[in-house]
């Protein structure tokens, strides 16, 4: 199934650029970080837990790794105390 994000991104891959300018251009184009791992999942054929490291990783979303490391640690701590109920 192909969405927006996966066309970009393919289209930007299909010319020739590198991962790390795909993300920085979906970035500047109003994607998501779940967008551009979406799209690394889709095209480069990455389990979603290497994608979302090397998007996490990345110099594109370095601005935002601290807050969102910190957002995912409480997250597994509230799961591992039970915190979080359906």
């Amino acid at each position: 199934m192909s969405t927006q994000v996966t066309d970009r991104a393919s289209s930007l891959w299909d010319d020739g650029a590198r991962w790390d300018t795909i993300l920085a251009t979906l970035r500047a184009e109003g994607f998501t970080k779940v967008d551009c791992i979406k799209a690394t999942v889709e095209l480069l054929r990455l389990p979603l837990d290497d994608a979302k490291r090397v998007v996490h990783d990345s110099e594109t979303w370095a601005d935002v790794r601290g807050r969102d490391g910190e957002w995912q640690d409480g997250l597994v701590a509230e799961l591992d105390a039970g915190e979080l109920r359906s």
